[in-house]
């Protein structure tokens, strides 16, 4: 099938977000990147977590992009700004730090949020505190800024599945097909590779690859 690039004379900048931690959100930013740049998109990840996660999934060299070091840590917001804006690629990913200072910095330059949550009260809490946080950031944005929630570690067949999604439809926002809980997510960052290099085909890669068809899809529909 056709490619459509993203729409617009800019970058995209694609921000992966959640006020909780633990919720896969650099398995999710690390994946759909791989994703998109495996679809042609000239692809960049931003590393702006101070755990550093997503460099370390990095260091054996086998991602399809480069992963850039950018913590907020040690320097002001407008300048690190400056520094992902000045980043050469048609598609930049920011994975984040679940922290305000830093939500808010990825927040205000994204033109996509990805959202993930999964199947837990404390994690429905938090995203509505992240929407919350969005949709502050909506009120200062003459440009329209586009939500998707990823559910994710889902088993489908659970009550506890059919309730999330239920919840998360109640946000109003775009939701992307659910991605489970899968060993294969764990097996590909012990290799350093995206999962749709280490296993394609595999069930994960086909919900990965799912989740990049709901990406462009929201980024044509202007």
């Amino acid at each position: 099938m056709d490619r459509m690039s993203f729409p617009g004379p800019m970058r995209r900048i694609i921000t992966v977000t959640q006020r909780k931690g633990g919720v896969g959100k650099t398995t999710i930013a690390v994946c759909a990147a791989a994703a998109l740049a495996r679809r042609g998109h000239e692809v960049a990840l931003v590393d702006s977590d101070p755990q550093r996660s997503a460099s370390h999934w990095a260091e054996p060299g086998n991602l399809e992009f480069p992963v850039y070091e950018m913590a907020l840590e040690q320097t002001s917001v407008s300048a690190w700004a400056h520094d992902v804006r000045s980043i050469q690629a048609g598609v930049v990913v920011i994975d984040t730090a679940p922290n305000a200072r830093e939500m808010g910095a990825s927040i205000a330059l994204a033109n996509l949020i990805l959202v993930p949550c999964t199947p837990s009260g404390l994690d429905l809490d938090a995203t509505r505190q992240t929407l919350a946080i969005i949709d502050a950031a909506r009120k200062h944005r003459r440009d329209r800024i586009k939500v998707i929630l990823v559910p994710n570690r889902l088993d489908r067949r659970t009550l506890e599945a059919r309730q999330l999604m239920d919840e998360l439809s109640a946000f109003g926002e775009i939701i992307a097909p659910p991605i489970a809980a899968r060993a294969a997510f764990v097996r590909c960052f012990t290799n350093g590779q995206s999962v749709t290099s280490f296993m394609p085909g595999d069930a994960a890669d086909q919900e990965i690859q799912q989740l990049a068809d709901a990406i462009e899809q929201a980024e044509r529909e202007e």
